[in-house]
């Protein structure tokens, strides 16, 4: 939700407090999330950087509604504080609490819940019926195409995926994925430089006749990493997990937020996913290194694979599993966890965080550092989470 917010004042002021605290109470603030919680004056938003922050309600708080997708404030409505709804999203401008617990409001951009899941809805739907993705295998600088390793339907030994060419023109929107972030919004433009080997491309457009080739109208790309690790520790207020990897052996801090899917996997479901990761298995589309994964999102067209079989998409099959919570998780848990590939190697914003993996991680090689999940492809969805995108 990016909006013009230089058309909105703030009014700080800081009194009775040392100049530090001030400075800070009176430094104008933002932050941006899904009511989770609404009481008299003030509501709680789980904050898409992950910690829950309090947002109390200033007397004369500006409060407007923008439909999905606005980038500016041309079709925005006034409303009363009254009107928000928990599952709204919304962004606060105002400034720090004294105690710096809370953002004491002087404007509210709010888009409503029930509109956000209409278009995500619609989102989803041409994504579904026109887009593709899938796991870069090859890149042709000189034509501007890309050859991308794509799920089969249904899939026997040896023919569990098939390549699609996707070609690009001048009109083609290019996006690549930011580091430490997996929302669409923070998605940048991009060029077809920054698209590599490993990468996983998702594409709306059209396709030729017997599908071989598709012609992208949109395609976001990004780089990203699977993670088999156990857990250290869970810090529940800030949203993070610490993990030992088991590939490195050095410890990764994880970040969690409002767009983390968390589920727990039924024991039936980790015994196929190991069988499809054990070695000998056959390779498929969304095969990837300990450098590059497959990124996640919400369900949708992922490739062309559907179902809980080889060749699904495991975003499908999260849908039917029992979502997870962090105060859920054990110190040393086996975990998998599919991250951006952030800033610094040591930090990363998580995706996906999957619990009962015990299989899975015992299926890989002794020593091996290519990543688990190697054979399903983890899709990016149509419309994400937050209903902005892929």
């Amino acid at each position: 939700m990016a909006l013009g917010l230089s058309v909105l004042g703030v009014q700080s002021v800081g009194l009775g407090l040392s100049p530090q605290a001030a400075s800070r109470a009176s430094t104008p603030v933002r932050t941006m999330g899904s009511v989770t919680e609404i009481t008299a004056g003030s509501m709680t938003l789980r904050t898409d950087a992950g910690p829950n922050m309090v947002v109390l309600l200033s007397e004369g708080v500006t409060v407007l509604r923008v439909p999905p997708g606005a980038t500016d404030l041309k079709a925005a409505t006034k409303i009363a504080p009254g009107d928000i709804a928990v599952g709204d999203r919304v962004l606060a401008r105002g400034r720090h609490s004294d105690d710096q617990n809370s953002i004491i409001a002087s404007s509210l951009i709010v888009m409503g819940g029930a509109d956000l899941t209409k278009a995500r809805e619609t989102e989803r739907r041409e994504w579904r019926e026109h887009g593709i993705a899938g796991l870069v295998k090859a890149v042709d600088r000189a034509t501007e195409e890309i050859t991308i390793s794509v799920p089969n339907l249904s899939t026997i030994p040896g023919n569990q995926s098939h390549p699609v060419t996707i070609k690009v023109a001048a009109k083609t929107m290019l996006l690549r994925y930011a580091p430490d972030t997996v929302k669409f919004s923070d998605a940048k433009p991009g060029t077809f430089d920054q698209i590599k080997l490993g990468d996983q491309v998702r594409a709306l457009g059209s396709k030729s006749e017997d599908g071989t080739e598709f012609a992208a109208e949109k395609l976001v790309s990004g780089t990203f990493r699977n993670i088999g690790a156990t857990a250290v520790s869970v810090d529940l207020q800030a949203g993070t997990i610490t993990l030992k990897d088991l590939a490195t052996g050095q410890q990764v801090l994880v970040r969690t937020n409002a767009d983390t899917r968390m589920h727990r996997l039924p024991p039936s479901m980790a015994q196929r996913l190991a069988k499809l990761n054990a070695p000998g298995a056959p390779s498929k589309a969304g095969s990837v290194s300990s450098e590059s994964g497959s990124p996640s999102g919400t369900p949708g067209a992922a490739g062309e694979a559907k179902g809980d079989g080889a060749g699904g998409d495991i975003q499908q099959m999260l849908e039917h599993t029992p979502p997870l919570t962090l105060s859920e998780l054990k110190p040393s848990e086996p975990l998998i966890v599919v991250s951006t590939e952030g800033s610094k190697p040591s930090e990363v914003t998580a995706i996906m965080v999957l619990a009962g993996v015990e299989p899975i991680l015992a299926a890989q090689p002794k020593g091996s550092k290519e990543m688990v999940l190697k054979q399903w492809s983890l899709g990016m969805g149509g419309a994400g989470e937050s209903g902005e995108g892929p």
